[in-house]
């Protein structure tokens, strides 16, 4: 009995350490991944990959810690819109408040956005 029992433990155990190794591999944490959408709704960005439902450490453009599952790395360039040209987008201002979900961001990738400048904190 007390074989089963200590069988049906470390079952237990091993289970649990599979789960946390699959969730900390798979999907970044929800507070980022609403933060990543709202870039994405951003007017004039075009990313289609960028799915509600999907895992968004495999997005185009996106890195994230395999450990502590925070995106690392975030790459927009070029995410312009494929009906708007550069010109369309001369006067577009970074919120900087949009990148506050990001505790561990260490790569911002900007290029070919049409960024001009950035506005403070709302």
């Amino acid at each position: 009995m007390m074989m089963k029992r200590m069988g049906a433990w470390m079952l237990l155990a091993l289970l649990t350490l599979v789960g946390e190794w699959y969730g900390r591999c798979y999907g970044c944490l929800e507070e980022e991944r609403i933060g990543l959408l709202e870039i994405k709704a951003l007017d004039g960005f075009y990313l289609r990959d960028w799915v509600d439902s999907s895992n968004c450490c495999e997005w185009s453009g996106i890195e994230c810690d395999n450990t502590t599952r925070r995106v690392i790395q975030l790459s927009l360039r070029g995410a312009g819109h494929p009906t708007f040209s550069l010109s369309d987008l001369s006067d577009w201002v970074l919120n900087a408040s949009l990148f506050q979900p990001f505790k561990e961001l260490r790569s911002l990738d900007l290029g070919f956005t049409g960024l001009v400048g950035c506005m403070e904190n709302e």
